[in-house]
């Protein structure tokens, strides 16, 4: 593989897409308040689609024949640029993990996109071959002598695999916020075209819609509660349709997607810890995420850069699943609390922004304004779960577990080597009550990632601090 390749021409085609959709909304704006124009200049607006259109695609067309890419004494050479050439080199030593994933352009004629993720990276890949072949990008992942990698549709014959169930995907959509992310996104777009949007017609027929039978209304708000749901439904469908993980040897080998394939593989050994989320829904049902930190691999922007091991399982089979997958982590029974004097602390924190906007507001609007510090009373509530929640347990002299609640309750189980770092801080405040915060870095993506455990014991920091510096 020594001599430079392209990508298929198809590459092309996908940049000039992406770039479209990015000039979708300057566009948009040059039409709408751009001026009506007058005689031979009202062709102006379209003269300068056309020329955006052509000029873009002409662009895309220069940038695919100007990109290629080689394997050359174990290293992967890429060569890009129109006017200035820029070249990348990629040692094989620095590559952390390589991701194949298959869009619905790359689907349809038979293509795959390879990402490469090397160490220091950033949360970004550090090359990426838009279009290739299947073939192409097992020989690339040959070449590199990544051997914890699998080729696109390599099969296995293991008994340990797990599939996500339609009914975990309805009930992760339904309770996982996605509806927020409809109905915001919805806002936002016709935020964009509020001068457009006849708001006097609208209010016109909601003052008829207002007279309607009680029952119409009814229907007409359900259905669209159904409809939002339903993209909700179809938004999580999409992503992790399919999902699977299988374990062969070593590996988790992940992969997920309906309309974009993505496939992971994970090696056991980089996995750094393994954490379980729970907002209030889900727990109200028994149902978590599971979520996999491990190093080199940048994970999602969306699940907060980690890699998604279970979409939503039983509370109570999380440990059973665990065990198969990661037999080194188990969820304890039981943890150690906090002491009861850190109580009043984790109210005060999570109500004083609240009160700092609410006491003017009160006193500005009296004495009706006083109805408003009524909020106060959820905000208290958060803070007695958030203490309630916090804790941690040592399961032996390896395995530490912390429990803790920004409003998902979250535990993170962690392994004693795969730590990189242990701090404890005591403010003023916290040193007079005996009580103190411990901090835990481990390496997570290509990033360092943090937990911590707010007001705990004295004793129970020098507990943990103990068990850190044990051999």
């Amino acid at each position: 593989m020594n001599e430079p390749c392209r990508l298929h021409p198809l590459a092309a085609f996908i940049q000039f897409l992406k770039t479209v959709r990015e000039l979708i909304l300057p566009l948009a704006l040059f039409f709408l308040f751009g001026g009506e124009g007058e005689g031979k200049f009202v062709w102006l607006k379209y003269a300068v689609l056309v020329i955006t259109l052509l000029g873009t695609l002409i662009v895309g067309l220069f940038s695919w024949y100007r990109y290629t890419y080689r394997i050359e004494h174990g290293e992967l050479r890429i060569e890009y640029g129109i006017f200035v050439r820029k070249r990348r080199y990629i040692p094989r030593e620095r590559i952390q993990t390589i991701h194949v994933s298959a869009g619905i352009m790359q689907r349809l004629f038979g293509l795959v996109k390879l990402q490469i993720e090397t160490a220091g990276g950033g949360n970004e890949a550090e090359a990426v071959l838009t279009a290739i072949t299947k073939a192409e990008a097992d020989r690339i992942k040959s070449a590199l002598f990544v051997d914890d990698l699998i080729s696109y549709e390599q099969k296995d014959d293991t008994s340990l695999r797990y599939e996500a169930t339609m009914k975990e995907l309805v009930i992760a959509a339904s309770t996982s916020g996605s509806i927020g992310v409809v109905l915001s996104a919805a806002g936002a777009f016709f935020s964009q075209f509020d001068e457009l949007i006849p708001y006097e017609l609208f209010l016109q027929k909601f003052q008829q819609f207002t007279h309607l039978n009680i029952i119409i209304i009814s229907l007409i708000t359900l259905f669209a509660i159904f409809l939002v749901w339903f993209i909700s439904i179809f938004m999580m469908v999409a992503k992790y349709g399919h999902f699977t993980v299988v374990k062969k040897g070593d590996d988790l080998m992940i992969s997920r997607g309906l309309l974009e394939k993505r496939q992971f593989n994970i090696p056991v050994s980089r996995v750094q810890a393994i954490r379980i989320a729970q907002n209030p829904l889900r727990q109200l049902l028994g149902y978590a995420a599971v979520y996999v930190e491990s190093a080199g691999s940048a994970g999602e922007k969306e699940s907060n850069y980690s890699t998604v091991l279970f979409p939503l399982v039983k509370v109570s089979k999380i440990n059973e699943l665990l065990s198969m997958f990661v037999p080194h982590y188990s969820v304890p029974s039981s943890f150690e609390r906090l002491p009861s004097r850190a109580l009043r602390r984790y109210i005060l924190r999570t109500v004083f922004l609240t009160v700092v906007i609410l006491f003017p507001i009160s006193y500005l609007f009296r004495p009706w304004g006083y109805l408003s510090l009524l909020i106060l009373v959820p905000f208290a509530f958060l803070g007695y779960m958030r203490f309630k929640d916090a804790g941690f347990y040592m399961t032996d002299e390896h395995s530490l577990s912390l429990r803790y609640r920004v409003f998902s309750k979250m535990v993170v189980l962690l392994r004693k080597k795969r730590i990189q770092a242990l701090e404890n801080s005591q403010s003023i405040f916290q040193r007079k009550q005996q009580l103190a915060t411990v901090h835990l870095s481990i390496q997570s993506g290509l990033h360092s990632k943090s937990f911590k455990i707010v007001d705990i014991d004295e004793a129970h920091m020098d507990a943990i601090q103990k068990w850190y510096r044990k051999q």
